[in-house]
């Protein structure tokens, strides 16, 4: 990831200790359970047009690489496209699981080290 793409996620997000888990940073994000198959985020049938735009557009894109260096996230990616997902939704799952990450990171104040992912 690089550093503006790091200063747009914690700027958007401010202090992640205001979250209690990272569903809640999901959901300020727009990044909800309820994904359909084309990669649209619906609620009860309708389309969901929450959360931060640029947030959720730098999350997605930091995964590109990600699914490409990283063999963490390239392997959750292959088996979420083996599940018959198709790539925006899957890009959307590394995105959920970045999110995740960071919070954990954060939360346990520790550096990103891939072999603590497995």
């Amino acid at each position: 990831m690089g550093s503006l793409s790091a200063a747009v996620i914690y700027s958007e997000y401010g202090d992640i200790s205001n979250f209690s888990n990272p569903g809640q940073m999901l959901t300020f994000a727009g990044i909800e359970p309820g994904v359909n198959d084309s990669g649209t985020e619906f609620h009860g049938g309708r389309m969901v047009k929450r959360g931060s735009s640029q947030l959720r557009y730098t999350l997605i894109n930091c995964c590109l690489p990600l699914i490409r260096f990283d063999m963490t996230f390239a392997t959750y990616y292959s088996k979420k496209r083996g599940e018959g997902k198709p790539h925006r939704v899957a890009i959307t799952r590394v995105a959920k699981k970045l999110i995740r990450v960071i919070y954990a990171l954060e939360r346990l104040d520790i550096d990103f080290n891939t072999q603590k992912l497995h």
